[in-house]
């Protein structure tokens, strides 16, 4: 009767989302620019109604999918379970930087005089979020037996989501973000990691992968006697959450270990790179000290 990663997605998304308008509002506060509050605002209003309405239209889209539905499942699965992956690989790498970035942002608005400039910034950020939200939703709804076990569970999400905002911005509780983001983000990629796998899994209900007869199509073992997924309660709440199947596929083993395969490599690079780069800097500091010694 509830969707954890329905949960952890909207209380993430929510979060960075009201991450964004506080530091907008109280940056506007900090520089003496309070009557630029209303424009931030209405960007944050507008930005939260076109997500419901993106919501909204893309459920009205789904019915003219019903006779596709395992293609448009797959797709959805798939799709979010991509953009799942980067939204969590983008905030670990450059999370830290949002508050100089958002600051960055305000500072040109406000010199080039632009009239709906913190409007516009307040809008898109809230809507992207707003938009990654329904994407991922309609993932995770396509793996649960319920929609609004999904839409519940998802504004429990929002709910939650709101009163740590509060608590960081309002009451002076700290909370430690950085903690809170690495944690979601290991229990978001096994959810990203089951519906990148379980939407191979539709795919091949349709037979896109060759025949039954082929070795990629065979089940490796059967679990449905013990823990079937779609009548036993914790089987469809792991389902859910990581993608289980009871009777997988070869196919669908390799799908799910070759996406953290992936993943392990992109975040190596990544590393590798951001660790360079740090190299770089220091020695360019290291640099220019000596030089101003001198």
């Amino acid at each position: 009767m509830f969707s954890l990663a329905s949960f952890l997605i909207t209380l993430r998304e929510a979060i960075e989302a009201a991450l964004i308008v506080g530091i907008l509002l109280i940056y506007v506060t900090k520089i003496g620019e309070k009557k630029l509050k209303k424009q931030v605002w209405i960007g944050t209003i507008a930005g939260i109604v076109l997500s419901i309405l993106t919501a909204v239209i893309f459920q009205f889209a789904l019915g003219g999918f019903e006779s596709y539905e395992e293609i448009f499942e797959g797709f959805a699965m798939i799709i979010a379970s991509l953009l799942l992956t980067w939204m969590i690989i983008w905030m670990l790498k450059t999370g830290k930087d949002v508050q100089k970035k958002l600051e960055e942002k305000v500072d040109i608005s406000i010199k080039q005089q632009q009239k709906y400039g913190l409007l516009t910034l307040a809008l898109i950020s809230v809507l992207r979020e707003g938009v990654e939200t329904v994407l991922f939703l309609a993932g995770i709804g396509a793996t649960e037996d319920s929609p609004w076990i999904v839409l519940w569970s998802g504004l429990l999400g929002i709910v939650v989501a709101l009163i740590i905002a509060f608590l960081i911005f309002y009451s002076g509780k700290k909370i430690n973000l950085r903690s809170f983001f690495l944690i979601t983000s290991i229990v978001l990629i096994v959810v990203a990691a089951g519906m990148f796998s379980h939407g191979i899994h539709e795919f091949q209900e349709i037979g896109w992968f060759g025949s039954e007869t082929h070795w990629l199509q065979k089940q490796v073992w059967d679990m449905s006697g013990i823990l079937n997924d779609k009548t036993n309660e914790l089987g469809k709440f792991l389902r859910a959450l990581f993608g289980y199947q009871d009777k997988p596929t070869w196919l669908e083993i390799i799908a799910y270990i070759g996406y953290y395969l992936i993943l392990g490599f992109i975040a190596l690079v990544s590393f590798l790179l951001i660790k360079k780069k740090s190299k770089n800097n220091f020695q360019s500091n290291k640099t220019f000290r000596r030089e101003e010694k001198t």
